[in-house]
Formats: structure tokens, C-alpha cells, sequence
């Protein structure tokens, strides 16, 4: 007989499988909840298997990212700051649970060192291209570097953790770089599989840790 955590996994691989090889179809009905329901099911699995306020925190932080999917599926041009505003109050829930027992010793000291330098070129590029977006994405990209940072200082971390929030941080710099500076080839399939990536590596991450 099949565990919940495996279930919960196949319904995550299967709709993930599903929207990525449909993107180039989009828009058809329902893509939006195709897209949201990978990301719902690692948020039931973290309420029902991470025990404590840092189930609920991840849980939470899960609800959020999917908001923001659906903001940015039904209409990417018209609700990006929406669909911003909701990844951005995700990443917040995530420091809380990331950060806890921070500790900097001299392999995550060298992680944080590169999420630092990382942000520091993205910003740098990006900021002269930002126009009336400047704010909001400035404030998203402290707020995701947060983040990472607090996946890296977090004692009890896996490294699974950490290697969802460099994926998270990566995908939305693909994001980034191609709304505001040039084109990136099949940007859609790159954004939704290391996003995807992203969040299963968090919440495998946060079950180990356990």
C-alpha cells in the first residue's frame, strides 16, 4: 500500500509533467489550476507531515507560491505585481521557517557569500532596465536573496533546502531577465521546471530535517 508522502509526490509529478509539456498550448481552460495543483499538494503534505508551527509556516508559504501561480496564469501582464506581492509574502513564510538555529560556518558561509555576489550582479543589471517596476522587484529580490540566505544559515537545513532556494532564486531570474532585459529560448520550460524543482526540494528538505 502507497504512503501518503508517496501519493502526495505522484499527484505532484503528474501535474507538473502535465502543465510543462502543455506550455506550449497555453492559454486552454483550466491551465491555471493545472499549474496550481503540483505546489497545492506539497502544501497538504507539509500541514499533515512537518509537525508544529513549521509545518504550518511551510504550508502557508506553499498557498502563497500558488497564489501567485494562478495570479500570474490568468494574466501575467495585468496581475505581475499581484502575483510578485504573493511570491514575495511566500519567501517570508519560508525565512521563518529557514532561519531558525542560524549558524555560519565555513561551507554555508561560502553559499551565502555567492547568493550575495549573485544578487549584488543581478540588481546591478537589471535596476536600469526596471523603469516604474524598480520598487517591487527590488524589494522582491532582497526578500528571495533573504531567503536563500536563510536556507544556507539555518542550522537544522538540509542541504535539500538550500538547493531549493538557489533553484527558486534561479528560476526567477530567468523570469527576470527575460520580462526585462531579452528574450531567453523556451524561457517557459526553464522557469517551470527549476521552479518545480525548487519546490520539492523544500519540502523533501523539510521533511528530513525533521
Amino acid at each position: 500500500m502507497l504512503s501518503l508522502n508517496r501519493i502526495i509526490y505522484f499527484i505532484f509529478f503528474c501535474f507538473a509533467t502535465v502543465f510543462i509539456v502543455t506550455l506550449s498550448f497555453r492559454p486552454y481552460p483550466g491551465d491555471f489550476i493545472i499549474k496550481a495543483i503540483p505546489v497545492l499538494s506539497l502544501a497538504f503534505l507539509a500541514f499533515l507531515k512537518i509537525p508544529g508551527i513549521k509545518g504550518k509556516l511551510l504550508g502557508i508559504g506553499f498557498l502563497f507560491s500558488d497564489l501567485g501561480d494562478i495570479l500570474l496564469e490568468l494574466d501575467r501582464s495585468a496581475y505581475f505585481v499581484f502575483g510578485l506581492a504573493a511570491f514575495l509574502i511566500a519567501h517570508i513564510f519560508y525565512i521563518t521557517v529557514f532561519i531558525r538555529k542560524p549558524v555560519l560556518k565555513k561551507p554555508r558561509s561560502i553559499i551565502v557569500f555567492v547568493i550575495i555576489a549573485y544578487g549584488l550582479v543581478l540588481g546591478s543589471i537589471l535596476i536600469p532596465h526596471l523603469g516604474s517596476m524598480m520598487i517591487p522587484v527590488v524589494a522582491y529580490l532582497i526578500v528571495i536573496l533573504a531567503m536563500g540566505i536563510s536556507a544556507a544559515l539555518g542550522s537544522n537545513n538540509h542541504l535539500l533546502i538550500i538547493a531549493g532556494a538557489c533553484l527558486f532564486i534561479a528560476s526567477d531570474s530567468i523570469i527576470a531577465v527575460n520580462k526585462f532585459l531579452m528574450p531567453v529560448p523556451f524561457s517557459s520550460l526553464w522557469i517551470m521546471t527549476i521552479y518545480y524543482s525548487a519546490q520539492c526540494c523544500i519540502i523533501s528538505g523539510a521533511l528530513k530535517s525533521r
